[in-house]
């Protein structure tokens, strides 16, 4: 086992709070707490044991920098909005690392203007090519969701991809579907697929990669909640509903499942306690569920991803 590096800024900034223990101590305190968490809505059998990321540090793909009324370029002090300076994050990738001087340049431009913003945050993502873009907050078309940690994201997809050999759908859902990252991954040549996103540019970027190698494939822009509903009512039928909501979950798609009963149901998920609201709902319209796997996208931190399977009674 390995020591923690721990971060010469451990406690100010309040993100990775369990950098003090070994990662495998780590491990089994989110499985614990993810067992305690979902104890009214699960049995504790029914919860996988935690997949562990590949990398415990320097795993992050996109970060959030935020700069002080004297430049200092850092993250937010842990419950404030009181700049903490940093000179590297040791969960982000080295490449992010090594623009943080380039943030702070920027930043002392920004800062010499005449007119200096209320506030001034820069965001760094490594894109797939290995390039870093750093986009200033409130410029620029706006940010695409991505897989922080994309060997975990990995790890994900493996999973999915092994339920969905096992149950052989011909006809998916999928909601919340962002830039693809498991559209691709997943789909079949011969699977009926409509992935359904909010966001107008990621869903022309999907039907640009789809190209003829996902002949039924078909994506669909607007509200997930309200073009699965269209969907149903127009008497489609799908053996599978895959869905990865963002933080707040999936509260308003829940009356179109209870309608219009899905067979199976796979839900990604990013925050445990909102899962656990979700899935309650769930189970009093007539699902069971079936499996939880947690899979450790951020090590470090107590954030954690779930995966859960429910199947129509």
């Amino acid at each position: 086992m390995t020591r923690s590096p721990n971060c010469p800024y451990f406690g100010p900034c309040g993100g990775c709070q369990l950098q003090n223990l070994e990662y495998e101590d780590q491990l089994r305190q989110k499985q614990s707490w993810l067992a305690e968490t979902m104890r009214e809505v699960v049995f504790e059998e029914k919860i996988r044991p935690i997949l562990a990321s590949p990398r415990e540090w320097n795993y992050r793909r996109r970060i959030q920098l935020h700069v002080g009324p004297k430049g200092e370029v850092g993250f937010y002090g842990n419950r404030s909005r009181q700049v903490v300076e940093i000179e590297r994050c040791l969960i982000a990738d080295e490449k992010l690392n090594a623009r943080i001087p380039q943030v702070r340049e920027l930043a002392a431009e920004v800062l010499r203007q005449p007119r200096r913003p209320t506030s001034l945050t820069y965001e760094l993502t490594l894109l797939e090519d290995g390039e870093v873009e750093i986009q200033r907050e409130g410029e620029g078309e706006g940010r695409s969701f991505v897989q922080v940690n994309p060997e975990a994201n990995q790890i994900l997809i493996e999973t999915l991809k092994k339920e969905l050999v096992e149950n052989s759908p011909s006809r998916v859902l999928e909601l919340f579907a962002g830039s693809g990252n498991l559209s691709y991954a997943l789909a079949q040549p011969d699977q009926v697929w409509i992935a359904v996103e909010s966001d107008r540019r990621a869903v022309e970027r999907g039907n640009e990669l789809r190209g003829s190698a996902y002949p039924k494939m078909t994506w669909k822009a607007g509200a997930a909640a309200k073009v699965a509903a269209q969907l149903f009512q127009s008497k489609q039928s799908f053996d599978l509903v895959l869905l990865d909501p963002p933080r707040g979950g999936a509260e308003d798609c829940l009356p179109v499942f209870r309608t219009h009963k899905p067979p199976r149901i796979l839900y990604v998920s990013c925050n445990p306690a909102v899962l656990k609201k979700d899935l309650r709902v769930l189970s009093q319209a007539g699902y069971e569920i079936e499996w939880l796997q947690a899979i450790d996208f951020f090590p470090q931190t107590m954030n954690l991803e779930v995966l859960a399977a429910l199947r129509q009674k």
